[in-house]
Order: C-alpha cells, then sequence, then structure tokens
C-alpha cells in the first residue's frame, strides 16, 4: 500500500493506493498531480482568496463563468433543492460560498485522474471524507463528537462518505431557516462524495427534518448525534458499534 499526506485547502489529504506492479516514484508523481489540482480548484473556489472566481464573482466581477464554476453552482442548486433548503450556498454573509460542498467535488477529481491514470484501488481521505475507486470497500469507524479517542460506530463504504459537525471547528454552521444547529455531527454515505458532503451538513443542521429527505433518498444512508448525545439514523443503514 502507498500512502501519502498532502496539504491543500487548508485540510490534510490522506492518499493510499494500491501500489501492487507501479514503483513508488510512478505513485509520487501521481500524487503530485493531484495536489496540484486540488490547489488550482482552491485558487478557483476559495471565498478566502482575493482573486479566486468565487471572490470576484461576489464583487460582480465575472461576466462569463468558467465551466467548473458553473459546474459547481449546478451542484449546489441540486444539494439546496434535495436537501430541502438546509443545504443552502446562498447563506453566507459576504454571498455565494460553496465550500460545503467543493472539497468533496474536488476529492472526487482527484479520484478521477488517479483512476485515468490507471490505478485500480484505493481512495483519498480530506479531513475525513472519503472517496474509493470503485470495487474497492472499506469499514470505516465515525469519530465520536464529544470524545476524540472513541468512535460512535463503523460504516461500511463502497464509493464515498462524509461527516459533517461542529466538534472540531466550533458552531462553523448556519441554520438558513433560523435556530439552532440541531445536532453534533452527523455522517453520511453513498455514491457521490460531494452529495453526501452537502447532505451531512444538512442533517446536523437539520436533524429530523433532512433525515426523513435521506430516508427517501435511493442510494444514500446516514445518522446523526445531537446535542444529548442521542444518535438517530436511516434505517437502511447497517450501523456497527465502535470497539
Amino acid at each position: 500500500m502507498f500512502i501519502r499526506n498532502v496539504l491543500a485547502m487548508g485540510t490534510v489529504f490522506n492518499f493510499f493506493l494500491d501500489s501492487k506492479g507501479k514503483s513508488t516514484s510512478h505513485f509520487e508523481d501521481l500524487v503530485e498531480r493531484c495536489a496540484d489540482l486540488l490547489g488550482r480548484l482552491e485558487q478557483r473556489f476559495s471565498p478566502w482568496i482575493e482573486d479566486s472566481e468565487v471572490s470576484r464573482f461576489r464583487r460582480d466581477e465575472v461576466e462569463e463563468p468558467s465551466e467548473l464554476f458553473d459546474e459547481v453552482m449546478l451542484l449546489c442548486y441540486r444539494a439546496l433543492e434535495v436537501t430541502g433548503g438546509y443545504f443552502d450556498c446562498w447563506t453566507s454573509e459576504s454571498g455565494y460560498d460553496p465550500t460545503g460542498l467543493v472539497k468533496g467535488w474536488a476529492i472526487e477529481k482527484a479520484l478521477s485522474l488517479l483512476a485515468s491514470a490507471g490505478v485500480e484501488a484505493g481512495g483519498i481521505n480530506g479531513g475525513g471524507d472519503i472517496a474509493l475507486l470503485p470495487g474497492w470497500r472499506q469499514m470505516v469507524g465515525v469519530q465520536h463528537p464529544n470524545r476524540s479517542d472513541a468512535i460512535c460506530g463503523v460504516v461500511e463504504v463502497e464509493s464515498a462518505v462524509a461527516t459533517s459537525g461542529v466538534y472540531q471547528r466550533g458552531n462553523h454552521l448556519y441554520n438558513p431557516f433560523g435556530g439552532d444547529v440541531v445536532a453534533l455531527s452527523a455522517t453520511v454515505v453513498g455514491a457521490e462524495l460531494w452529495l453526501c458532503d452537502a447532505f451531512a451538513t444538512a442533517l446536523c443542521v437539520g436533524g429530523d427534518d433532512v433525515l426523513f429527505l435521506l430516508e427517501r433518498y435511493p442510494g444514500y444512508e446516514g445518522f446523526f448525534i445531537d446535542r444529548d448525545e442521542k444518535l438517530y439514523k436511516t434505517s437502511g443503514l447497517d450501523l456497527k458499534p465502535g470497539p
């Protein structure tokens, strides 16, 4: 197994790739290319970079958005719809902010680069958001929001899993309908990481309201832990107890 960590988007990205039949230098080059891709996507989408496309869009300085910009905005609209409005990239005081979705989307872009280069097994973990190459399942432990040395459960992941919460970065989430954020953390498993990412954020914000929507969304399962440390999950999620 080839394992490397790179820093991008303010997050450590862990690459874990099946190195069978390939040289270390081959994988070093691939990870460098992925790191470069992640860096370029950060330069385009970060609202904290003054000349990023997102920042210029906020200042009404973008006449013709790039294809990547349009792609992400369409995903943001889709996420807004399927989460019942609880994932809303337009709630920021400064304007449009797609960062809650971009990291998962960017990981999938990097994973596609690896697949196109012939990597057959492995995945990428970006700050707890994980995407796997097709056909490679993993059991993933989810950290307990109030106990850093414990996990609240183990889920089987075939494609992607994302966790959102207020236990590491503080209360950085906002309820677009007013009121408090319901959960300490939420985790969603499904086919596409960008949507897992959006659903996890929405589930953390909206709790039962979003769990109801997730229950009826095909191919996705999840759970959240409320502020009393009670756990609520979709009926189809096989959540195994932690050690």
